[in-house]
């Protein structure tokens, strides 16, 4: 065999075998990670479900993507679990993280002081909002509709009195100690709520 053809397959056999440049740039194809929220705002003792997304360089969804690993930048103002539920503490800011193979995106939290009063409506056979966070010594206003419900409160020290069945009427009540005040209209099955007493 003359030179010229060993020289031809010589470089027909490095170009088969050399690495290309056009593969993706990590194993795991992620590019970013997307948050369900850029900010949010809550109160101490109130709790958010954060969310995270890998995407590729496309803006795409990774499929088959790891689970997200959470983090709070200061747990004295936010904590977070495994699964990305942020719970407030006290009152600031700080930022929760979700890493997903090598990439991160944040959500900015910040934690304020929690109304001394709140509104208890009962659309239907539900109290809405489901939890009602105030201050200590706060009140709540449970309006009442056309349809009669009652305001039953589960036994525990602390809890105002029981509010009989009213219609067409505003009753508040006043906490005056810490905790969570769980209640029912016992003429209603499934109509639950509850009051987050805090600092």
């Amino acid at each position: 065999m003359n030179r010229k053809v060993l020289a031809f397959f010589a470089v027909f056999g490095a170009a088969a075998c050399g690495g290309g440049s056009n593969g993706p740039t990590g194993g795991n194809g992620i590019a970013s990670v997307r948050m369900i929220a850029t900010a949010i705002s809550l109160f101490p003792l109130q709790t958010e479900q954060l969310s995270a997304t890998a995407l590729d360089a496309s803006g795409g969804t990774v499929a088959n993507a790891p689970a997200a690993t959470w983090q709070s930048a200061n747990n004295a103002i936010a904590t977070v679990t495994s699964g990305g539920l942020v719970t407030g503490v006290a009152n600031g800011q700080t930022d929760i993280t979700a890493s997903i193979g090598g990439k991160a995106g944040s959500t900015r939290v910040t934690v304020g002081a929690a109304p001394l009063s709140a509104v208890v409506d009962m659309p239907g056979n539900s109290f809405t909002p489901f939890t009602t966070t105030i201050r200590v010594a706060g009140t709540v206003s449970f309006r009442f509709p056309a349809t009669a419900h009652n305001v039953i409160f589960k036994p525990r020290a602390g809890t105002p009195a029981d509010i009989l069945p009213e219609s067409n009427v505003t009753i508040t009540r006043t906490f005056n100690a810490l905790g969570t005040f769980a209640y029912d209209c016992t003429l209603h099955s499934g109509m639950s709520g509850e009051v987050v007493v805090v600092n």
